[in-house]
């Protein structure tokens, strides 16, 4: 996982004062540094090492006891003196160029959902408009769980690939979104997290016959896959890949997508498993990645949870659907998994291209 903390210097430009109109000079402070990562989850990325093991061994015997099974992220706390506020204004730019705001009164004020790594430049606003304080902070932690729109929902940004990381805010995966869901979850969605196309992988179970769009204003497109590589039935594979094709034709147009199942842990783990393999992620962040998953407290299986007595975990079972393209020869899990994106499943959808492949990596790939 990037783990690469900037240092910013604020600039010296002026910034526009909201009280007055007038401009006058930002003054040199030093960058407010907000730790965003749980407890829970940064020990797990810290202990867990998963490079020389099965994946059929978990390390996390009870994730509740021993990481505190907690999805949620911790806030970018903005603190200030004197009289209430009524908003704050943020940007990535000094110059504030580009702003959203976040209503707020008491201090500190919670803000939650930021990119990590990246300086925001604030403006503290009082109940008459004018400014009551002004700063800067800067997101500390590898994960980017986002808060308040689904459970288990996160940015597949971060984490160490080819060359570089994967970009935060194109990719997003979860579970189910809730038809009841708040505005408040709508507007996180769309207008703070600029997603615009829902990726739904469920379907096959009766009881996910009728599910469908929640969200007016993101495209929406069902594809029904069954869990995963190795235990999938029918078309399961072909639609691993068209949901793959489908994610670069919306990342080639400038759009976020945010991908889910049920619960955000099998089939949309899967998926992850697939595109970050395809990415360079190594194998030791891909299985963080996927048993993050029980970090919601819902999924609270581990990786060798059978459901059967003819099963076993569904990770170790698309892995081991991927050596068939090539193992003992090839055991290279990223080559695997562009051979088996290479191939071709079934009549029905057209096997991914080398150039589509580039593609993904092209839009997804931020160099270090």
């Amino acid at each position: 996982m990037r783990r690469i903390l900037l240092l910013t210097v604020l600039s010296a430009f002026a910034a526009l004062s909201v009280s007055c109109g007038a401009v006058r000079p930002a003054k040199e402070a030093a960058v407010e540094k907000n730790d965003i990562e749980n407890a829970g989850a940064r020990k797990f990325l810290e202990e867990v090492n998963y490079t020389d093991t099965s994946y059929t061994v978990s390390f996390a015997r009870d994730y509740k006891h021993d990481y505190g099974a907690n999805d949620r992220p911790l806030p970018v706390k903005v603190s200030w003196q004197g009289k209430p506020a009524s908003r704050i204004i943020l940007s990535t730019s000094p110059r504030f160029s580009d702003t959203f705001e976040v209503q707020c009164s008491e201090s500190p004020a919670e803000i939650y959902n930021l990119i990590p790594d990246v300086t925001y430049y604030y403006r503290v606003l009082g109940t008459d408009g004018k400014t009551v304080k002004r700063g800067s902070v800067m997101p500390v932690g590898p994960l980017r769980m986002i808060n308040g729109v689904t459970a288990n929902m996160r940015d597949l940004g971060g984490w160490k690939a080819d060359g570089g990381h994967i970009a935060y805010g194109k990719l997003y995966r979860g579970a189910r979104l809730s038809s009841r869901m708040p505005e408040s979850g709508k507007e996180i969605f769309l207008n703070q997290l600029g997603i615009s196309v829902d990726l739904d992988l469920r379907g096959i179970k009766d009881s996910e016959a009728d599910a469908g769009p929640v969200i007016e204003g993101a495209e929406y497109l069902k594809l029904p896959v069954e869990k995963n590589l190795g235990r999938g039935t029918g078309n399961t594979e072909e639609l691993y890949q068209q949901a793959i094709r489908s994610i670069i034709g919306w990342l080639g147009e400038g759009r976020a997508v945010y991908f889910h199942c049920a619960g955000g842990a099998d089939r949309t783990g899967t998926l992850a498993f697939l595109i970050e393999a395809l990415l360079g992620v190594s194998e030791n962040d891909m299985s963080k990645d996927y048993e993050l998953t029980t970090f919601d407290g819902m999924n609270t299986r581990l990786r060798n949870f059978r459901a059967t007595e003819q099963e076993t975990h569904i990770l170790y079972e698309t892995v081991t659907r991927l050596r068939n393209f090539g193992y003992p020869e090839v055991s290279d899990i990223h080559e695997l998994a562009v051979r088996w994106a290479t191939t071709r499943h079934s009549d029905k959808v057209a096997p991914l291209t080398m150039e589509e492949i580039g593609l993904l990596r092209k839009y997804l790939i931020v160099e270090d």
